[in-house]
C-alpha cells in the first residue's frame, strides 16, 4: 500500500509540472512565457516578438523590430493557450489579436502561425 501511495504521488508531482509545459494562471505567466522568444513564419521573412518597450511604458507586438501595436489586453483560455490584443499605433481603430499556445511553441494571427524556430 505505501508503494502505491509512493506511486500516486510521484504521479501527482509530474501531473503539477506538466512535463515541462508552462501553464497560465495570470497575465504575468504569459508575458514571462512570450518573453525573450521570436516566432518566425513559415517563410521565415516575418519575426514577431512580445516585449517591453520602454519609449512607450508597456508591452507591445513587435514585427520585424518595430513596435506596431501597444496596450495590451491578455485573456487566459486555458493553462496552456491565451488571446492577446494589442492596439495599433497607426491606426487609432486597428486591433491585433495573436493566440498564443504553449503546446505547439506557435503564435497565430489571422489564419498565419508563427513558431519558435527549434
Amino acid at each position: 500500500m505505501k508503494k502505491f501511495y509512493l506511486l500516486l504521488i510521484c504521479w501527482f508531482c509530474f501531473a503539477q509540472i506538466g512535463f515541462g509545459q508552462t501553464n497560465f494562471e495570470s497575465e504575468s505567466d504569459v508575458l514571462n512565457y512570450l518573453e525573450g522568444k521570436t516566432f518566425y513564419s513559415t517563410d521565415q521573412t516575418v519575426k514577431v516578438k512580445i516585449g517591453y518597450s520602454s519609449t512607450l511604458n508597456s508591452y507591445g507586438i513587435i514585427l520585424n523590430g518595430s513596435t506596431t501595436h501597444f496596450n495590451l489586453e491578455i485573456l487566459i483560455l486555458s493553462p496552456t493557450k491565451a488571446v492577446i490584443t494589442g492596439e495599433s499605433l497607426s491606426n487609432p481603430d486597428g486591433k491585433m489579436k495573436i493566440r498564443v499556445n504553449t503546446s505547439t511553441d506557435c503564435i497565430e494571427n489571422a489564419g498565419i502561425y508563427y513558431c519558435v524556430k527549434k
